[in-house]
């Protein structure tokens, strides 16, 4: 059995063991994936991500960049079909790629960190799914209906989305309202962000904003940055 074959295996059990928490709270699993369809279409996602395989080994520098091969990780996210700005996925299943919320289990661990765990360690199933059931899945679990969703944004901004999530992440949300028919409450979501854009030297992104909002009959809004 080649490592690669075995590392595959390895990730297989550990899906496993995420399916005795995850199925009993509705998510379906494909491969090492699950999903879980709740109100307003929303997608809840779960997958373990294996670390690549550097045959080089030029990308890993002790200290400073980690070799992850052998080593995991658990993604969590949230889809939401208005978000497509970015594209739509090409199937129903999906993927960590696809959401426009996305955490890493590592994000629930005091202090919020990249965390990858040890294929070969045991007792990394055990921690891996306590955290899971007692801290990730409840905070999903806030994510369970558009208008909800939103509550969240307006309380905690873009980091309501995930740790990494950019400003631009406001575009998403005036997409989900004009979509909920809540026009007045985009456009006024839109004429703060186009502010703060003006604040910066966004040459590109302005490019792409014009655009944005000609697309979504939004235009008047763009005059202030001319």
């Amino acid at each position: 059995m080649t490592q690669s074959t075995e590392n595959g295996d390895l990730a297989k059990s550990i899906s496993a063991a995420l399916a005795q928490i995850l199925r009993p709270a509705g998510y379906r699993k494909r491969a090492n994936s699950f999903n879980r369809t709740v109100q307003d279409g929303l997608v809840h996602h779960v997958s373990v991500q294996l670390g690549a395989y550097d045959p080089s080994g030029k990308h890993a520098v002790p200290g400073l960049v980690a070799d992850l091969y052998g080593r995991y990780r658990i993604n969590l996210g949230v889809y939401v079909p208005e978000m497509n700005r970015m594209g739509s996925p090409r199937s129903t299943w999906i993927n960590d790629y696809n959401c426009q919320l996305r955490w890493a289990l590592g994000d629930f661990l005091q202090g919020g960190f990249d965390q990858w765990w040890d294929l070969r360690d045991r007792l990394s199933v055990e921690e891996i799914s306590r955290i899971l059931a007692n801290r990730a899945l409840p905070h999903l679990n806030q994510f369970s209906s558009a208008d909800r969703l939103l509550d969240a944004y307006y309380e905690h901004g873009p980091r309501a989305f995930g740790p990494i999530t950019p400003k631009a992440a406001a575009l998403d949300v005036a997409d989900l309202l004009v979509a909920r028919n809540r026009r007045e409450g985009a456009r006024y979501l839109l004429e703060t962000y186009v502010e703060s854009v003006m604040l910066g030297d966004h040459s590109g992104h302005k490019e792409y904003l014009q655009e944005y909002l000609a697309e979504r009959g939004f235009e008047a809004l763009w005059k202030p940055l001319q």
